[in-house]
């Protein structure tokens, strides 16, 4: 399985989000974590997919889903937004919103009056919430929800439009920010606290200041310090800070909301089917499930194999079986495996939390639980 290509932001529901960048090669992967060193894992063997390690950290994963382990605790993740793809900007009615592959946004909203217009930024992210929604989590916990109508438009809960714009637009501006920096060998590092992610900071404007703050109030060179700024993005991932505000020994950033694991590209295992949890003496034969980007999906029932179409839309989830191998099982294993495709046929709605997925029938029965496989 290939390796993820240049950086990928992974969310880790009830753990700390964190970000990788790949080496075009494919032998380094550097972990970056708000507040902390940059962390370099060389690539070791892997059974399965990828692994790298060092003589602390540990990070494997298969497709989107990733363990990482730190001095053997482990905590799984999964890769926000769409690692690979273009930014892409919607606007209508006075907002603009871009949505960055590394599963942040920055907003601009025109307000009444001659007034500057807002400027916002934080995380997004796809959640099932009985349908699938795309959501906007921001300062102040501001959270903005939008159903997708094919690739070009976005819908608001109070049925507003955006549509998509033919280019790309990064909402240049001046943005408050409070986050953690740092000082490094090749210049500072500063993540702000609503996207998780570590930037450059760019020489010039108030980053002296900055530098200075920071050198008076650390203890050590590899603190990091509760700062504010007034600062802008650039193209290069850095930050160019305009006005140093402030900085706080004992600050902190609050903890990011936690997001459930992605519903497509992750391998879901059955632990309750119409209400019996569910065990099993070998775990080869827990029944698996897996949805890929493009409507199709592969399961296992514990005994034979099948494959199919899904359909995920505002309306819900549905999923049409297709094809299954037609090997001889053990009556126990028989038995689960009918239950399983009655019930894969009857779902109608999703919904995930944290690392559990519901699927629900018609009838608003709980059909299947399922949890993300993280190794």
């Amino acid at each position: 399985m290939p390796v993820p290509q240049g950086e990928v932001m992974y969310s880790c529901p009830g753990g700390m989000d964190f970000a990788s960048s790949f080496s075009s090669d494919g032998e380094l992967a550097t972990l970056r974590m708000p507040g902390q060193p940059d962390i370099e894992l060389s690539r070791v063997p892997a059974g399965s997919g990828f692994a790298y390690s060092d003589s602390y950290y540990e990070l494997r994963g298969r497709g989107r889903e990733v363990t990482l382990t730190a001095g053997g605790r482990s905590m799984r993740c999964h890769a926000a937004g769409r690692p690979g793809n273009p930014p892409r900007t919607y606007g209508g009615g006075g907002l603009t919103v871009t949505l960055f592959p590394d599963g942040t946004f920055r907003l601009r909203e025109k307000r009444d009056g001659s007034g500057e217009p807002l400027l916002d930024l934080g995380e997004w992210a796809q959640e099932v919430e009985g349908g699938v929604r795309l959501v906007l989590r921001g300062s102040g916990g501001n959270r903005r929800a939008f159903r997708e109508i094919g690739t070009d438009k976005l819908i608001a809960d109070d049925g507003s439009e955006l549509l998509q714009a033919a280019t790309a637009d990064p909402i240049d501006g001046r943005f408050q920010l409070s986050g953690m920096y740092r000082d490094a060998q090749d210049g500072g590092l500063f993540a702000p606290c609503l996207v998780g992610r570590t930037y450059g900071v760019a020489p010039g404007g108030a980053e002296p200041d900055l530098e200075k703050a920071w050198v008076d109030a650390t203890p050590s060179r590899e603190t990091s310090l509760y700062v504010e700024i007034i600062g802008r993005f650039d193209n290069n991932n850095s930050v160019t800070v305009d006005r140093f505000l402030g900085l706080k020994r004992g600050g902190a950033c609050p903890a990011l909301a936690s997001r459930g694991s992605a519903l497509r590209d992750t391998e879901w295992r059955l632990v309750e089917l119409d209400g019996d949890r569910l065990t099993f003496d070998d775990w080869r034969r827990r029944p698996l499930m897996r949805l890929d980007e493009l409507g199709k999906f592969t399961a296992s029932t514990g005994c034979n194999t099948l494959n199919g179409d899904y359909v995920l839309d505002p309306a819900g989830l549905r999923f049409t079986p297709g094809p299954m191998t037609m090997m001889a099982c053990p009556p126990a294993e028989t038995a689960i495996e009918k239950r399983f495709v009655a019930a894969l046929d009857a779902i109608r709605t999703a919904q995930i939390s944290g690392t559990t997925l519901d699927l629900v029938d018609g009838t608003d029965k709980r059909r299947m639980r399922l949890e993300a496989r993280g190794r």
